[in-house]
């Protein structure tokens, strides 16, 4: 701002260099004088050009660190939020959250706020030198001045309108792009490719309509805000010629005042600029304040750290989604000690994988206890919970990065070769990576694309079975996997004094041979809990299940 300021100040002077050049030729002075001038001219342009390159550099370093600082904070709290946030948010509007709706903030506060300094210090350093030279001239050729804030606060007004619906039509955009390509092999699958580009199309136009409709609203301020001013040019040519035939004035006065009638062009449009950036601005900073102001429904406010796993005790734990009346989880109890395994089975929509996301706090814990180690679950801080309980989801999700990379994914520091291939020859797929041009290093597609579906699950349970944690739990990550690797896994799990504890859902039995307990859920509720024996005489579901899938009636 310190050179935004000098560089105005030397720029509303030069003007009066040039009136007294033009004055001195005119008297015919010597040309020593003239000399002085010329060089005393050329100082104060050689001080522009300092001065401009001051405020440039500091202004760029200004508005992009805190680009850079909004964005880091609006990562940072985006990943704190728990998963009813991402339910209800499109990862497309997310993504213009972080990326769109930054940089038009970084606009208002960089760009904008630098025109709008730029245009009120021109205002105040060359309005008092237009009334010194001529207060007449001044107020009439600047007589449409008083038109031009009213005028900005209509237009800002329509532009902060607007300019949100912009927003929120570019975030559907992002976010139809971005689940198309997502789901491309299934839109193939369906031959839905004309379909979705119709939808793709009506959301583009959606976004083209929005945008015209700022720009026309934007296009408005060039054309009024010059006017006021410019129209003082003509003006000036009937007011000033009387002064100029009676020899009242000189050529020089006349031709420094009309240049500072033209410097008044900028601070006006500058005005207009920046209410039109501020208020583009202003809408992000809605936009991202909104999210920054969420609460995460799973506040970290535990204060115990475990680094081990001694007991797990369900105590009458029930659970619905926000702003749900029915239950997902109905008065849920078991206890789990260690170096024991349980087994989760139930139909579809039984309540398997909530239960897992309340014991990983994913979700709020609202009804009921959860203790850990005799300690209840809220209490324990969620890094250290979740450094003793390992949850390997039922969608296998896989970075852009080397297969090395993703399996040393939950490490702090990259495994060892001999760790990878081990974890890799467990689950049975040392040979398929020896396949790929570049074996472990080989970099995987978004998601891991290039891979198959029960590659990506089992590199996703050697990424788990890398990490030795306490618990280990596999929400049916067994269900791409043949027998061989189930036992593979088994006995890695089984290793040690103890052994892993594990918890695992599943929907086949072969699957849960060897768990200690097995807890049966139907329609959110507990309907049997115990050994295979007891489990199997007192659960008609489970019944079922071993009915359909032709397995013997005993636990070997």
């Amino acid at each position: 701002m310190f050179f935004l300021f000098l560089t105005n100040a030397l720029d509303g002077v030069y003007p009066l260099i040039m009136k007294k050049a033009l004055d001195q030729i005119e008297g015919r002075v010597p040309m020593s004088d003239i000399t002085k001038t010329c060089v005393l001219f050329f100082a104060i342009m050689t001080s522009l050009a300092v001065t401009r390159y001051g405020w440039r550099t500091h202004f760029g370093k200004f508005h992009t660190f805190a680009a850079e600082h909004i964005r880091q904070k609006l990562f940072k709290h985006v990943t704190s939020l728990g998963p009813n946030f991402f339910h209800k948010n499109q990862v497309g509007e997310l993504m213009s959250l972080l990326t769109n709706d930054v940089q038009s903030f970084r606009q208002a506060i960089g760009p904008g706020m630098l025109i709008l300094a730029d245009g009120i210090i021109i205002i105040l350093v060359v309005l008092p030198i237009m009334i010194s030279m001529n207060w007449t001239w001044t107020w009439k050729t600047l007589i449409f001045l008083p038109l031009v804030p009213f005028l900005i606060w209509k237009v800002m007004k329509l532009i902060h309108l607007n300019y949100k619906t912009q927003q929120d039509r570019f975030s559907e955009l992002t976010g139809v792009a971005q689940e198309t390509v997502g789901g491309i092999r299934v839109i193939k699958s369906f031959s839905q490719e004309d379909n979705r580009t119709t939808l793709f199309n009506g959301v583009s136009a959606a976004f083209e309509k929005a945008c015209n409709k700022v720009a026309r609203v934007d296009a408005f301020f060039v054309p009024v805000m010059e006017f006021g001013v410019t129209s003082g040019s003509v003006i000036l040519l009937f007011v000033a010629k009387d002064d100029l035939y009676s020899g009242a004035v000189t050529i020089g006065t006349f031709v420094a005042f009309h240049r500072y009638i033209q410097k008044m062009v900028w601070p006006m449009t500058a005005l207009g600029m920046g209410f039109s950036f501020f208020q583009k601005g202003y809408a992000s900073f809605d936009r991202m304040k909104e999210v920054l102001q969420t609460e995460t429904d799973i506040p970290d406010l535990g204060t115990v750290e475990i680094n081990k796993f001694e007991s797990l005790e369900f105590r009458h734990v029930s659970f619905k989604h926000k702003n749900s009346p029915v239950y997902v989880l109905k008065d849920i109890s078991f206890t789990l000690q260690a170096g024991h395994s349980l087994g989760i089975m139930g139909p579809v929509g039984s309540g398997k994988t909530t239960l897992l996301h309340l014991l990983t706090r994913l979700y709020p814990l609202e009804e009921g206890q959860i203790l850990v180690n005799g300690i209840p679950i809220e209490n324990i801080t969620q890094e250290s919970l979740r450094q003793v309980f390992l949850l390997v989801p039922q969608e296998a999700f896989l970075f852009s990065e080397s297969i090395t990379e993703n399996v040393s994914f939950g490490l702090a520091e990259r495994a060892s070769d001999s760790d990878i291939q081990r974890m890799t020859e467990i689950v049975d797929l040392t040979n398929e990576v020896n396949a790929l041009p570049m074996k472990f290093e080989s970099q995987l597609g978004e998601r891991g694309v290039n891979l198959s579906g029960g590659q990506k699950q089992r590199l996703t349970i050697a990424r788990g079975l890398i990490m030795k944690t306490p618990v280990l739990i596999l929400d049916d990550s067994l269900s791409a996997v043949d027998t061989k690797t189930e036992k593979a896994i088994e006995k890695e799990l089984s290793k040690g004094d103890s052994g892993m504890s594990r918890i695992i859902v599943a929907h086949r039995l072969s699957s849960l041979k060897t768990v200690d307990q097995l807890l049966i859920l139907k329609d959110g509720r507990v309907e049997a809990w115990g050994t295979y024996s007891q489990v199997l005489n007192s659960s008609p579901t489970f019944q079922k299940i071993v009915q359909i899938q032709g397995q013997e009636a005993s636990h070997e």
